[in-house]
């Protein structure tokens, strides 16, 4: 050990316990490298011990280490053969490892030990919900609410079972019961709000989202909702606080949602670039205006001798820039982005993301500054065949939609000219196709 890692006592000044107890303490406190010196010192002069074994297993994983965490565990486990707090330990570090089978048999064992180890169920439950084995999960969450029916976080993940089988009824039942515990907590709301609109019951959602309200008076998400489901003091488009709550919360599952929903945004973008170009030229300045988790990225490198991104939510952009396809990525509202870039770009392109804006008119006149002459923007919206005199409107999903009229008119009003403004099918939601348009324009 060096001198920078001598701890703060002397071993023989303190007994063991009081030595693990402060460890614990920094442990919870976050403190990582205060508890390291002392569990270190303890592991020294106590290696057999299994709690000494246990929490330094915990302390290996919070500092990311979880191959020597799962080691150490194992280890107090070998000599405490009936830990049941250490089991539980071990299958969150399996679960988080990447491992989910290792995780259900280590909680299983848990319980095994301590039939009332609620901790166990919850995240039996949790890690069963992702293996998709819903009823054992249901049964798992039954159980710790039984033993535990004030808790409010286990009633919402027994929503969640229930929401990703698609019993929406039951999940409601269940975030019910969570919010009538625990009133200030968004997350619940958000879920029950979006269990009764896949229901069809938007008039009873309305009551939840006042509620909600009434806590959190300025959620952008509760804000956006309740004007999505009264169509009263619509917004020319979403809230810039919107679309970052909903995104950050959304990048981790991103990707599998849209691939479950037969996403075909990218797949179009890509089909125009093929018709507009002869060749993928790699010469071209390309804007992904909302570019997300970068799934037009692979679409849009062979066109471009630099490939720039813009999107407002950090953690889709972390997605992005993961996938290697880009040369920039920005983190901005991209009407603005757009706007300080003067004839900086021969194509830009905009797949599902104009669908949260209403008013489109700021986006086109950025835009065809933006292009070069010549430059083409390539974008989708979802579509209305209603008679509208906005030209546009927001729907219970919170998205907007356009009319033809509406895009034809608002790109000629700036001098962008459409080339193609086609009919698609964007994806299926709740089991329904979701109409769109696939539309190219030109600054001649």
């Amino acid at each position: 050990m060096s001198n920078d890692e001598q701890p703060d006592f002397r071993i023989e000044e303190v007994s063991p316990d009081l030595a693990l107890s402060g460890a614990i303490r920094l442990l919870q406190a976050n403190r990582l490298d205060d508890a390291k010196r002392i569990l270190r010192v303890l592991l020294e002069n106590y290696p057999d011990v299994p709690e000494v074994l246990h929490f330094y297993g915990i302390l290996a994983h919070q500092q990311g280490n979880d191959e020597l965490a799962i080691e150490s565990i194992e280890k107090a486990i070998a000599i405490a053969p009936d830990y049941a707090d250490a089991y539980n330990n071990l299958g969150n570090i399996y679960n988080k490892a990447g491992k989910p089978e290792k995780a259900v048999e280590a909680y299983r064992r848990a319980i095994e030990l301590n039939p009332a180890n609620v901790a166990a169920y919850n995240n039996l439950g949790t890690v069963l919900k992702d293996l998709e084995r819903f009823e054992e999960a249901v049964e798992a969450f039954s159980k710790a609410i039984e033993l535990m029916p004030g808790n409010a976080e286990l009633y919402r993940n027994f929503g969640n079972v229930f929401r990703k089988q698609g019993k929406f009824a039951e999940a409601a039942r269940a975030y019910r019961n969570a919010i009538s515990l625990r009133p200030y907590r968004s997350e619940d709301y958000e879920s029950l709000c979006h269990v009764l609109y896949m229901q069809g019951l938007v008039e009873e959602a309305l009551p939840t989202i006042r509620q909600w309200l009434e806590h959190d008076p300025t959620n952008p998400l509760a804000l956006h909702r309740l004007h999505s489901y009264t169509g009263t003091d619509i917004p020319a488009r979403a809230s810039n606080d919107y679309i970052r709550m909903t995104f950050d919360d959304f990048a981790d599952s991103f990707d599998i949602v849209l691939k479950g929903l037969e996403y075909r945004a990218p797949g179009l973008v890509e089909q125009s670039l093929s018709a507009l170009y002869d060749s993928a030229c790699a010469e071209l300045d390309v804007l992904d205006a909302g570019c997300g988790t970068g799934l037009c990225g692979e679409f849009l490198r062979p066109y471009a001798q630099r490939l720039s991104g813009v999107d407002l939510s950090a953690k889709m952009l972390e997605k992005a820039r993961a996938r290697g396809h880009y040369d920039e990525l920005f983190e901005a509202e991209l009407t603005e982005f757009i706007g300080r870039h003067v004839e900086q770009f021969d194509l830009i392109v905009s797949a599902d993301t104009l669908v949260y804006f209403g008013d489109l008119s700021q986006v086109f006149d950025s835009v065809i500054r933006a292009l070069r002459r010549g430059g083409h923007f390539v974008f989708t919206v979802e579509r209305t065949e209603e008679q509208l005199s906005a030209g546009y409107k927001i729907n219970y999903h919170g998205r907007y939609s356009h009319t033809e009229d509406y895009l034809r008119r608002g790109l000629e009003a700036v001098g962008l000219v459409p080339i193609r403004i086609e009919r698609e099918m964007l994806r299926y939601e709740a089991g329904l196709p979701v109409d769109g348009f696939l539309v190219v324009a030109n600054r001649p």
